[in-house]
């Protein structure tokens, strides 16, 4: 009798185990998390949207509801796979040139949030998405161009965040693989004689950003070789920690959120190669995607 019963609790714990596991693993099977259908095709692209609404993109933390279909593309360049990014994608808009051909322009961007702590399996880097702006918001938080819905934050203000992660049902398409433009996933790659950090037409420039971008010959201000980025007990009231980066007469923060893979990384005493998503607060701000974005230079 007993050992009947041992079967059957043994029995009923695999089961369990069977059912959790389906559960936690993310079902991305026929694109179950966007529209099995067509949307629509493209009628405007990212630039002639930042164009369009430019006075809506240029205040601090504004946004407008669009009430048509304003359908757009992109790929993404950037995901929440490395958890540094949260509830994000970044899209960049793909650019024909009849010199080289088919590229992803890495300043011509924008943000798309969406209400879900796990976006990667569903969306990879260099997948092709269109979006369907109608019912959706599109503006900016603390100068940052994105799509979203608004929120209240704990303190009461009303800012622009992430879309709801059904929403992306309709409003949201794949298009082709991530591997048809996975290879044109190229940051542009800054210096520290760059004139990107200081001419006019980049500088607190909505249009510009957010860019995905390598910037090389960086130095950590406070790098000892075993300080990590983000330590929890130095986190901030957004619970991120922001580290000075060095890069020649430019100084830029290094923002990384606490206890995910990225803010482990140690700041080594060398010169580093970082790449990831480049923004503008008080200051230029940069937000590594994944703990492979940082290179130590010899």
């Amino acid at each position: 009798m007993k050992t009947k019963y041992l079967y059957l609790i043994m029995a009923g714990l695999l089961t369990l185990t069977s059912c959790m596991d389906d559960w936690d693993k993310p079902n991305t099977d026929d694109y179950s998390v966007t529209s099995r259908t067509a949307i629509g095709e493209p009628t405007t692209t990212i630039d002639s949207l930042k164009r369009e609404y430019s006075s809506t993109f240029k205040q601090n933390n504004s946004f407008v509801k669009i009430e048509e279909d304003i359908i757009l593309e992109g790929v993404i360049l950037a995901n929440d796979k490395g958890g540094n990014l949260y509830q994000t994608l970044v899209l960049g808009q793909v650019m024909n040139d009849t010199t080289i051909g088919t590229f992803i322009d890495p300043c011509t961007c924008i943000q798309l949030a969406i209400k879900n702590t796990c976006l990667y399996p569903y969306f990879k880097i260099g997948q092709m998405v269109r979006v369907n702006l109608n019912g959706l918001y599109i503006g900016c938080y603390s100068k940052m161009p994105k799509i979203g819905q608004p929120y209240f934050t704990s303190s009461g203000n009303l800012r622009l965040g992430p879309m709801l992660m059904e929403l992306c049902k309709t409003n949201i398409q794949l298009i082709g693989k991530p591997a048809d433009y996975k290879d044109m996933v190229r940051p542009l790659l800054l210096t520290a004689s760059d004139e990107f950090f200081t001419k006019a037409s980049s500088y607190q420039n909505y249009s510009n950003v957010p860019a995905f971008v390598t910037i090389e010959g960086g130095v950590f201000a406070d790098a000892d070789d075993k300080a990590i980025l983000a330590p929890y007990e130095l986190h901030d009231a957004g619970y991120g920690v922001d580290r000075v980066l060095k890069v020649g007469n430019t100084e830029m923060t290094v923002r990384t959120s606490t206890q995910n893979d990225v803010s482990f990384l140690v700041m080594p005493k060398k010169p580093v190669r970082l790449t990831g998503i480049l923004s503008y607060y008080d200051g230029w701000q940069l937000q590594l995607r994944s703990v492979d974005d940082m290179e130590v230079m010899e």
